[in-house]
Order: C-alpha cells, then sequence, then structure tokens
C-alpha cells in the first residue's frame, strides 16, 4: 500500500513536470488559487471524514509545496527576466491576482503547521516574509486603487479585486493558528476590520460595475472570481472565529451576509451555466479549464469551514438545520468539485492535449 501512495505521488509530479504549465510557458499570477483550492479542502475537508489518511495527506502536501516552490521560482526568474513589473503589476485590475500569492502561501503554512507542528519555527519565519509580501499587495493595491477611482475604470471590475480583503484574512489565521496571544487577539481586530473596510470598497466597485451590466453579457461577461464575493466574507469570518476577536453576534451576521451571497452568486452561476449550455457545445461551455476556475473550490471550502465552525448555540432553530444540512452535504460537494477541477487542469495541461491538437493541425 505504502509504495502505491508514494508511486502515485511520482506520478503526479511526473504529470504535473512533463505538463505545458511547468514547461516554461508564462505563469499566470492566479495559479496560487490552485494551492489555495486544494490546501482549503485538505484542511476543511479531510478532518471530517474520519478515515485514516496520514499518507494521502503528505502526498498532498508535498505535491502542494513542490508547486509553490516552482511558483516562487518562476517569479523570480520573471524578475530577473525584467518581465515581473510588466506581467503582474501594472493592470490596475489584474494586479489584485498577486493577492493569490499571499493567500496561497498562508493555505500552505497551515497545511503544513497541521501536518508538521514541529516546524513552527519555520513555518513562522515563512510567516514573516509572507507579511512582507503582504505589505508590498498592500501598496500595490492602494495603486491600482487609485487608478480605477481616478480614471473610472468600472468596467473590467470582477471579483478579483476581493483578494485583497483574502489575503489579509489569511494572515490573520495563519498567525492566530501558530501563536495565541491577547496582543494577538487585539492586534487581530483591527486587521480584520482594515480587511472589511477592503471588502467593502470592493463591493461598491462591483455595484457600480454591474449597474452596466446587461443580460447577455451573463454568457461571457460574468466571471468565475465573482465568487469571491461571497468566499471573502467566510474567509473574515473564519479569522473572527480563530483569533476570538469579535462577539458571536458580530460573527453570525458575517455569516448571514457570506450565506445570502453564496445564495445569490452562485445562483448566478447556474443561470450562466444553463444559458451557455444552450448557446455553446457542451465542450465550450462547462469543458474548458482557466485557472480562475480554482477561485470556485475555494470558496466553496471556506464557506464550508465557517459553517461548520461557528457556534449556534444560541441562534434560532432553522440556523442549526442549516448548519448540519450543510455539514453533511457539503463534503461530496466539494469532493465532486475538487475531482471536476482536477479533470479539467489534467485534460487543458498535459502533453496528451497538445498531441490531439498536433493531429488537428495535419489533418
Amino acid at each position: 500500500m505504502y509504495r502505491l501512495f508514494f508511486g502515485l505521488l511520482l506520478f503526479l509530479l511526473l504529470l504535473i513536470i512533463k505538463s505545458p504549465l511547468f514547461r516554461g510557458t508564462r505563469i499566470d499570477a492566479s495559479y496560487g488559487a490552485m494551492i489555495m483550492a486544494i490546501g482549503i479542502f485538505s484542511i476543511g475537508v479531510f478532518p471530517q471524514l474520519h478515515i485514516p489518511l496520514v499518507l494521502p495527506s503528505y502526498l498532498i502536501d508535498a505535491v502542494l509545496f513542490f508547486i509553490w516552490l516552482f511558483l516562487i521560482f518562476s517569479f523570480m526568474k520573471a524578475a530577473l527576466r525584467g518581465v515581473f513589473r510588466k506581467r503582474y503589476l501594472t493592470h490596475p485590475v489584474q494586479s489584485f491576482a498577486v493577492g493569490t500569492w499571499v493567500a496561497a502561501t498562508s493555505i500552505l503554512c497551515l497545511v503544513l503547521f497541521h501536518q508538521f507542528p514541529f516546524l513552527q519555527p519555520v513555518i513562522f519565519t515563512v510567516a514573516l516574509l509572507n507579511t512582507g509580501l503582504w505589505t508590498f499587495y498592500m501598496v500595490l493595491c492602494l495603486k491600482s486603487y487609485k487608478v480605477i477611482l481616478s480614471a473610472k475604470y468600472y468596467t473590467r471590475i470582477h471579483g478579483i479585486v476581493f483578494l485583497s480583503t483574502v489575503s489579509t484574512q489569511s494572515l490573520v489565521i495563519l498567525f492566530n493558528t501558530l501563536f495565541q496571544t491577547p496582543v494577538l487577539q487585539l492586534l487581530s481586530r483591527f486587521v480584520i476590520a482594515g480587511g472589511l473596510f477592503l471588502y467593502f470598497l470592493n463591493l461598491v466597485l462591483v455595484i457600480i460595475r454591474f449597474q452596466r451590466f446587461r443580460r447577455g453579457d451573463i454568457l461571457d461577461g460574468w466571471k468565475n472570481t465573482n465568487c469571491i464575493i461571497h468566499g471573502a466574507m467566510s474567509i473574515s469570518g473564519i479569522a473572527a472565529i480563530v483569533s476570538g476577536a469579535f462577539t458571536r453576534e458580530v460573527i453570525l451576521v458575517m455569516w448571514i451576509w457570506a450565506a445570502l451571497l453564496f445564495f445569490i452568486i452562485e445562483s448566478i452561476e447556474l443561470w450562466r451555466m444553463a444559458a451557455r449550455l444552450q448557446a455553446y457545445s457542451l465542450h465550450e461551455a462547462i469543458g474548458r479549464y482557466h485557472v480562475s476556475q480554482w477561485a470556485r473550490n475555494f470558496t466553496f471550502g471556506t464557506f464550508y469551514m465557517f459553517t461548520i465552525h461557528i457556534d449556534f448555540t444560541h441562534a434560532p432553530a432553522p440556523f442549526v438545520m442549516v448548519q448540519q444540512m450543510i455539514a453533511q452535504s457539503g463534503i461530496p460537494v466539494l469532493i465532486l468539485l475538487l475531482l471536476a477541477e482536477c479533470m479539467l487542469f489534467f485534460k487543458d495541461s498535459l502533453p496528451w492535449s497538445e498531441s490531439r491538437d498536433h493531429v488537428k493541425q495535419r489533418a
């Protein structure tokens, strides 16, 4: 059995290395979302399965760590070539994708800490470096907000801007998992509040954008990243729970907000899927891979974690019923979403797709 799992690990690494993603092609800034999605699954879902998954967990940890290292080296390579700023920092909206680097590093640290708590000093060092990256990212966000507001650059706004909140709250969760001190709790209250301020600023920008949204735009104008609108509030709620920085009543309001937006956003997603299935072929409608799709796995995972960890002791009975329903049905949904996304990823990026395209060109 052990040979089987180690063989599977080597096979996955071989697939990753052989895929075009890891063969010198341009790396999208949002690829940190892959680590975020798989990492939140490892933290939130695996412990709920109640079956021995130690070795598979190590396998996932190793794969996430290697992907994270590769992304770091890829971005360093872009910096050495002098194309880093042009690729990742100049666009006032797409530059928010840098937030996935911060959140992915935080999630990876949490995954490793759960598996290897004796590595706390090393993980703390990485967390400090990640805080430096977050500081740089906040400066970048402020510059982007200035450009968006001054130039009224609203037509390109979508859920990616909420990564400013996600990255901020991910650091709160990380440090409060590593340490528990009253000073940290007080500091967390201010940081979470700052993340919520960014959340509502982003919400205003998105509302302005949606005022110009037309019914026909649902086919191609609605972005995968819009699910971060509810995911950002979910991770804010998790940060509030982990840090203990807010009262139960405040956290309940945050959950209600996240739940309502989850229902609204995902209803629009279902409408969009139905519209695309009518307008396009099955492959064109829902069978194409895009890196931004990992955001859905991440946001579903954060809402699930937020729901199962919130205390509904003094809440009305319907809240407890909803919590139990999500706790029971959430796991298979998250597993199916992850399997579907992994299938799309490997179908799109592995060499057989290149071979198929090559055959079509020759024909």
